[in-house]
């Protein structure tokens, strides 16, 4: 018996550690130095974006059609910059009425001193 709460045991723990992990509930802030803590100031990308309004049988294949990119930027490219500034499409449909953000353009900006 106790060999059986002991096997319980060590399989809830390593489950709550894996989802814990796997979910990230576990904070990583402090494992990465903070941008500009090293003196270095490096430029950052932030991405160029439109606000739109979703309507019925939207995709992200027809909102990219219907507004292009101000520079050639490939498929694969702007859909990471697509999920980057609407992180919950990631796990959800478009809504129709839903207000998300198309990403045109890169735009190269220093932000370190703010």
């Amino acid at each position: 018996m106790r060999a059986f709460l002991l096997t319980v045991a060590i399989v809830l723990i390593a489950f709550v550690v894996k989802v814990d992990l796997t979910e990230g509930t576990l904070s990583l802030a402090a494992f990465y130095p903070k941008e500009g803590q090293n003196g270095l100031c490096e430029d950052q990308r932030e991405p160029a974006y439109i606000t739109v309004q979703t309507i019925q049988g939207d995709t992200i294949h027809s909102l990219f059609a219907l507004h292009p990119a101000k520079v050639p930027m490939t498929f694969p490219e702007r859909l990471e910059l697509f999920y980057q500034l609407n992180p919950h499409l990631q796990i959800q449909a478009l809504v129709p009425g839903e207000n998300i953000k198309l990403p045109l353009s890169f735009e190269f900006e220093n932000k370190c001193g703010k």
